[in-house]
This record gives structure tokens, sequence and C-alpha cells, in this order.
């Protein structure tokens, strides 16, 4: 196998040996990437066992872009050697290459780029024959599979692409079925030299010509083709960039200082000053999200105290059950260190402001420990605006009140634990529309430990509020996703897991060698939502309309009641 298409002398293609069948994956079209507005299937789970194939591909597996949907696109396979070469050329991204990745259906020993051709009829299993159709154009989905801007780009420029098939004949096929060449219609159109074609000898009329009329070749190729003989060489900017940027930047921690016994406060700059402008400034509730620690491992998201994404402040508390994270940033993480950052999607915000309401308004914010720096911006936004509003903040001690300079003292008060002063929540929250003074409609903020969201949740349901009025932040702490314990079944093959009480969905399920994606693990991203085809769910997380909730979880934050169904 070469490691780069870079040779110019292309005879006839060597021919494959018979093969075996190592991986067999399927996947659903999912949120992906953490990035409001981008879904995709090209995070595919292992299938064991037989699985029937068609004409549309194997049973189970989602295509979303409209090519995709072709039979000449019904298999993906990618060759599992190039793995080794990717972790050669981008080394810190080594844990990303491992089969899978490319999101593949299929993948085998010996079968590559070099010594497979268009055309080529190969049987698989026992009754199905399938038919080399094209390589796979790279997109901008990659780039944020891999988290590096330029991936789609270094795909194309390598030839690591992997190939497609049509369907002949399906039939039901497993890992370990054998895979051999029955037919070669297309000896010198190697899908090295059809690359080569594609993206370097852009304008060898006479290859074009002949591979817009080459038998076997996907219909797609053949329309890109005869448009190269009539308008020239199509611009690739639109399927290599896409419309979202990769959300994941180098930062440097440029400040870190204690401003409680657990809470520290912590600046950051990027390492690559150009940021677009349309990229800059926060939204409303501002968050990021920071990747950190022994190989990335760790995913948290923070809301932003101040600043833009040229220099911001977080505040973060040291959890005195922390999973990692929190111990890692507090102990670990040195000024000048450089950890990757993502800016929080400003998803649709369901609490109206102050300048929408049709009477007047009264903002309620209850706060529980760090829970304070979510709407430390709102705060200041509605003091410059005049508007009525108060603050209650439950805190341990006044010694760990973060943040209390931030907060107007007229309109704040502070229940500390330890003066034996207690936030009680059905005292504090009006009915939405409170005519004890003149009417005012009240809007409830909250953000907290689970004990104090959940008490506010449960007043602001009594009582009626409609979603445009209440605003809830989670921060994640370590009993994310944890609760009473439950089974969940996985339909395809009626394995049943055991999510234990201090477990989420999440953490089983990629135990159990699922390899769900996921990214804020808070429930605020959807990145790792999954079906729910049987049972009832607690939900919890933001990332769900009422109508997903019907058939769908967030697999990191919520729970099952008892015994679920699940299709992942």
């Amino acid at each position: 196998m070469n490691s780069q298409v870079t040779g110019f002398d292309f005879g006839l293609a060597p021919l494959p040996p018979k093969d075996v069948i190592l991986s067999l994956r399927t996947g659903k079209i999912r949120p992906f990437g953490g990035i409001k507005g981008l879904t995709s299937a090209i995070n595919k789970q292992p299938r064991h066992g037989k699985v029937q194939l068609t004409v549309g591909g194997f049973t189970g597996d989602e295509r979303q872009y409209i090519h995709h949907k072709s039979p000449d696109n019904a298999i993906h396979q990618y060759d599992p050697r190039h793995y080794e070469e990717w972790k050669k050329i981008l080394p810190d991204r080594e844990h990303k290459f491992k089969v899978g990745a490319f999101g593949e259906n299929l993948s085998s020993s010996h079968l590559s780029e070099d010594n497979i051709c268009v055309g080529d009829k190969f049987s698989l299993g026992p009754e199905a024959i399938v038919q080399v159709t094209m390589l796979r154009q790279p997109c901008y989905k990659l780039n944020h599979r891999f988290e590096y801007k330029k991936m789609s780009s270094l795909i194309q420029s390598t030839g690591y692409t992997g190939w497609y098939y049509r369907v002949i004949r399906g039939g039901e096929i497993q890992e370990g079925d054998e895979i051999e060449l029955i037919e070669r219609i297309n000896p010198h159109w190697s899908l090295s030299r059809l690359h080569h074609v594609l993206y370097t000898d852009m304008n060898n009329k006479e290859a074009i010509a002949e591979l817009s009329q080459l038998e076997g070749l996907s219909k797609e190729f053949i329309d890109l083709f005869q448009g190269r003989l009539t308008q020239g060489t199509e611009n690739m900017n639109g399927r290599l960039l896409g419309d979202f940027a990769v959300p994941w930047q180098s930062y440097k921690l440029v400040e870190k200082t204690r401003l409680t016994p657990r809470v520290q406060r912590f600046v950051f700059k990027p390492e690559d000053p150009n940021i677009d402008s349309e990229d800059l400034q926060f939204g409303r509730f501002p968050h990021v999200r920071l990747r950190f620690g022994p190989d990335s491992k760790f995913t948290r998201a923070y809301s932003v105290v101040s600043g833009d994404m040229r220099s911001f402040e977080l505040g973060i508390a040291k959890d005195d059950n922390s999973r990692g994270g929190s111990l890692f940033l507090h102990d670990d993480l040195k000024v000048g260190d450089v950890l990757e950052v993502a800016k929080g999607h400003n998803a649709a915000i369901p609490i109206i402001s102050n300048d929408q309401g049709d009477s007047p308004t009264r903002h309620i914010f209850l706060l529980g420990g760090i829970g304070v720096t979510a709407f430390i911006s709102e705060i200041k936004a509605l003091e410059k605006q005049s508007a009525d509003f108060e603050i209650h903040y439950a805190v341990r001690s006044r010694e760990e009140a973060a943040y209390i300079d931030h907060l107007p003292a007229g309109r704040t008060t502070i229940y500390s634990k330890s003066e034996g002063l207690r936030l009680d929540v059905a005292t504090i929250v009006p009915p939405p529309k409170d005519c004890r003074d003149d009417c005012s409609k009240t809007l409830v903020y909250c953000c907290g430990p689970s004990s104090l969201l959940t008490a506010c949740r449960d007043m602001t349901t009594k009582l009626g509020y409609p979603r445009s009025q209440t605003h809830f932040e989670e921060f994640g702490g370590a009993g994310t996703g944890t609760g009473e314990p439950f089974e969940a079944e996985i339909k395809t093959t009626g394995q049943i897991l055991q999510v234990p009480r201090e477990k989420s969905l999440l953490d089983v399920l990629n135990e159990a060698g699922f390899e769900i994606d996921s990214s804020c693990l808070v429930g605020n991203c959807g990145t790792c939502m999954v079906d729910v085809c049987n049972g009832k769910v607690l939900h919890q997380g933001t990332a769900l309309e009422d109508e997903q909730k019907e058939s769908s979880m967030l697999s990191c934050v919520s729970r099952g009641k008892g015994k679920i169904v699940i299709d992942c």
C-alpha cells in the first residue's frame, strides 16, 4: 500500500487477494460535533451477527446527504491500514484514529485504493455481489469529526479516502465473511488513478472524457466529469469547508487566581489571535466547552463570567466528588498551559428578555454556589437597564460566596449555611403573574446543585410557569446523569445493560463498546442522543424539544424508569 498518491505511471492495477470482513458497522443520523444544526450518521456502531444487505445498503444504516442516499453509495469501505499513517501525520490526534472513525461500513485487511478498480465486482459473503462505484469525496464534516479544520483537504491530498459500492445482489452479511474479486472490467482505472485525475491532473481532457463514459462509475462522478468537459473544474470549497466553523481552538491559560477556598478564577486567551468578527462575541447566557487532561479525556462546559473570544474569564469550583475534571484544572493546569476551547452554541433561548414583555417584568435569580457564574452577564445587563430584579444566593459560608462583588448589594440576599440560613424556593417564587404589587410578569432563573434545580423546577411547574418565563442552567457536578438504577435493552441485539445508580447511560453504553459520541456531558448539546423504542424516561437537559422527547433521550443525563428499549 502506498503511503500517499504521488506517482504518475498508472498501469494495470494489481489483483487483490481474497479478503475477510474485519468490521461491519451501521449508524443513525445524530447531532454531531456539539454544534447546533450539524448532524451526521458518521458515528457507526459495530454489528455482530448477520445483517441484511439490500440495494439501499445495510439494514439500520442511515444516510443524510442526498448523494449518499444513491444506490451508488450503498456501502462505504475504508482501509484500516490508513489509520496507522494518520497517526504519523497528526500525532496529536492519534487517539481519534481507530477503525470506524471515518464512518465506514466495512473494513478488511488487504483491499486498498491501489488494488481496486472502478467497476470491480466482489462477492460479499455467501450470497451478495457488490460493485465498486467511486472514491469517497471528503467533506467538511470530517473536519469536525477529527477537530482539525484542514482534515478534509488533507484526506483529499493523501488519497486515504475509502470507496463506495453499489449492491448488485443482496443477502445476509456478517463479520468474518469472505470478500473476493469476481470480475474486473477496468483494469487500468485503479481508484488511485481516479484520485489522481480528480484532484491532481484535473485538466487531462482525454482522461476526463474517458471517465465521463466509464462503465461502472457512479452517476455522481459521471456527471462531475461531464461537467468538467463543458465548464471546467468544479469549485470544491463548499464541500471541503462547509458552513460550520470547526469549534475547537487552542487557548492558553494566562491568569489563575484563587477567589475562595474552593473557587479559582481562570483567564484564557487564544493561541491564534485572528478570530473572525462574527465569532468574537458571546450570546445571552454565555458558556464555553473546555477539552483538557491526558489524551484530552475531559470535556466540560463552563459559564463565562466576562470577556469575549479574545480573552474570557471562568470561575470554576473544585467539586468535592469530582469525576476528575475540576481536580485537574485546580491542581494540574498551570499558567502557560494550552487546552482546547469551543464557544458554546447560542441555542434558541425560551425565556423572554426584559424588553420583550408586554407588562412590567420582575426577574428572580435563585443561585447556589458556583451557579452564580451562569447569570453574571445577565444581571449586569439588567442593572444597566434599571430593571426590576432580585438575587437569592445560597452558599456554604460568606467566605465561600464567589463573585459577591459582581452582584448589587441592595438587590442580593445571601443564604449562608454556616449561619443557619436556608434558601426556601416556596417562599421566594411567586405566581407567574404576581398581582401583589402591580401585576408584573415574573421571570425565574436558576443555577446550582441538583437539589436547588429540582426544587425550582417543581415549584414553577406547580405554579403554571410557561417555558418563556423560566431558565435553568446545569453545571454538571459529579452526580450528573446518575440516579435510580434501570435496565436498557438494545433493540438490534436484545442485549440488556444494567445502568447502576452511580453511572449514566452514556457511561454504560461506552463501557459496552457502543462508542456513543458526546460533547457537553450536561444535556446541553444533544450529541449523545439515542432513540427510545419502548419504556418511560426521566428527561434531563435542555437539548431536546418536547416532541423529540417522545422518541429520544440524552444518554449523558436522562434515565429510564424500570426497563427501556433503545436503539443507538
